[in-house]
């Protein structure tokens, strides 16, 4: 779970970010993909999530996981969908082969 300190520091972070078209990976302590987002506004998206305020159940839950973030400025909003979609079909795709390892060595 994270800390109010940790909170304030992806704050700062995304504050930092420019407002421009962009994807965003957040990630959980231990490195893994927890979710990928696009946005118009890098700054304005990503910061939302880090702010005080009420939050749907799913978004807190998720929020409360993130140890730090990464980002890709685009040059469009398009651009940032294709990119996104990507980075999914990616993520997706190393899930499964991760899954069928394991399955394939006994451990699920």
């Amino acid at each position: 779970m994270q800390t109010e300190e940790k909170r304030k520091e992806l704050l700062q972070k995304a504050n930092e970010l420019p407002l421009t078209p962009g994807v965003y990976i957040m990630k959980n302590r231990e490195g893994r993909v927890i979710y990928v987002g696009k946005s118009r506004k890098l700054k304005n998206r990503v910061s939302q999530y880090f702010q005080s305020g009420e939050k749907n159940l799913k978004t807190a839950k998720m929020v409360s996981l993130v140890e730090d973030f990464e980002y890709f400025l685009c040059d469009t909003e398009m651009e940032a969908l294709a990119l996104e979609n990507r980075l999914i079909a990616v993520q997706d795709r190393a899930t499964a082969l991760s899954m069928n390892a394991m399955i394939g060595d006994g451990l699920i």
